[in-house]
């Protein structure tokens, strides 16, 4: 298998590219700067709406981690997500976006999305992101010709514990434990991503992960 990783140099496209490339994947890096590159593999230094076809071409799965997690650093209308949805219509290469809880359902029952309910308490600058990522989502939602799937965290994404190793799967609802906790540790969110691409998500589907935690 190989993946292009879009923000291969953030934060969490880092951890994709070491974890990806652990496992015998192989990995072209999508990067508009030289700074804190990692990994061994092919590498793309552009901007990312300069980024075409044909240098994704040869991936099974393009995984984008700056549209959603990282969406107050573009304007609406220029995250990259656009882009390669552009460039990716009506191919082989699919598209995983790392998302958001913000647009996963409370319930079941799936009348209500988080970023609607009043049992999440918001600031004012989360209230915003959310809101943005939800607009974000039902524009991606719209698009029918591209083969894309969304990996969505639970409320809380912890970037600084070392995570469990230990990880579950559900669909378009809020994960939350027993406890009532929803969480999962970055590098734990990082291994249900490659664990995701391994088993291939559903066209057009929205999964959330949540950590176990282990006593």
């Amino acid at each position: 298998m190989r993946i292009a990783v879009i923000g291969a140099n953030s934060s969490c496209g880092k951890k994709i590219v070491l974890k990806a490339e652990s496992q015998g994947i192989k990995v072209t890096s999508i990067v508009n700067s030289f700074s804190d590159v990692v990994g061994n593999g092919k590498l793309i230094v552009k901007d990312y709406d300069e980024v075409v076809f044909d240098d994704v071409k040869d991936c099974h799965y393009v995984v984008d981690a700056l549209s959603f997690l990282e969406i107050t650093r573009f304007s609406s209308d220029v995250l990259p997500v656009w882009h390669f949805l552009e460039i990716l219509k009506n191919s082989t290469v699919k598209l995983l976006e790392l998302g958001s809880a913000a647009f996963l359902f409370t319930d079941k029952t799936r009348q209500k999305l988080v970023v609607e309910s009043d049992s999440v308490i918001l600031d004012d600058r989360q209230n915003k992101v959310d809101r943005l990522c939800v607009n974000a989502f039902k524009r991606l939602s719209s698009c029918s010709n591209v083969d894309w799937s969304v990996l969505c965290p639970p409320l809380l994404l912890d970037e600084f514990s070392y995570g469990s190793g230990e990880y579950e799967f559900s669909d378009n609802i809020l994960p939350v434990g027993i406890n009532g906790d929803s969480f999962i540790a970055l590098n734990d969110y990082i291994s249900a991503c490659i664990e995701l691409l391994k088993l291939k998500p559903k066209t057009h589907s929205c999964v959330s992960v949540r950590g176990i935690r282990l006593n």
